[in-house]
């Protein structure tokens, strides 16, 4: 893969290629016309070499600079190393990924935007503790499951639900209490039980 490198203020000699034989980080170690050289990986240079790849060298004073990964005979995938703070930006554009498959690994994600869209056939997530603040939340769905092992929820002000049919069922206690009670029923009103204590 070729790269443009821009040497500002650097008269740069004719361009030579090189097999890389060993890297320490920006330091590479280059057979060059049958013996080792030193060189760096030029800044624009974002194809990070590997021991094996065939490069491009250019050279400004006595340093020897990678411009370009050239050819890699292996089976190595390619990896772009940015430096700490680099930036993809498209002002005022469009910015497109495209992969069969797209991997995202961060020891810290953040994401910052005016408007979010999400579209899936099929989404899952595995979150250890997950917090969610939002003003307004308005759900959609054919079909909500939930599986919980506890469940709390606690409402300042009031909550409405209605429903064509309605069925609650405890294995355990039902308890059921308010300052004020009201039960009404267009039919029937049924209670049932071994003991039924009013008052």
């Amino acid at each position: 893969m070729n790269a443009i490198t821009g040497m500002t203020g650097l008269a740069m000699a004719d361009t030579e290629a090189a097999e890389v034989l060993a890297r320490d980080g920006d330091a590479f170690a280059v057979r060059l016309e049958g013996r080792e050289a030193p060189a760096r990986r030029a800044f624009s240079c974002l194809v990070e070499p590997e021991p094996g790849d065939i490069v491009l060298l250019g050279r400004a004073g006595s340093v020897r600079y990678i411009l370009a990964v050239l050819e890699r005979p292996g089976a190595a995938p390619m990896r772009l190393a940015l430096p700490d703070g680099a930036t993809l930006a498209a002002d005022g554009g469009r910015l497109n990924l495209s992969a069969g498959t797209l991997v995202m690994e961060a020891e810290t994600t953040q994401l910052a935007t005016k408007a979010l869209g999400v579209t899936a056939r099929k989404a899952d997530a595995n979150l250890g503790r997950a917090s969610l603040v939002a003003e307004a939340i308005e759900s959609l769905a054919e079909r909500i499951i939930g599986r919980f092992r506890r469940s709390y929820r606690f409402i300042e002000e009031s909550e409405q639900l209605r429903a064509r049919d309605i069925d609650q069922r405890a294995s355990g206690h039902l308890h059921l209490r308010g300052e004020t009670a009201n039960l009404q029923a267009g039919v029937l009103v049924k209670l049932h039980g071994s003991q039924i204590h009013l008052g």
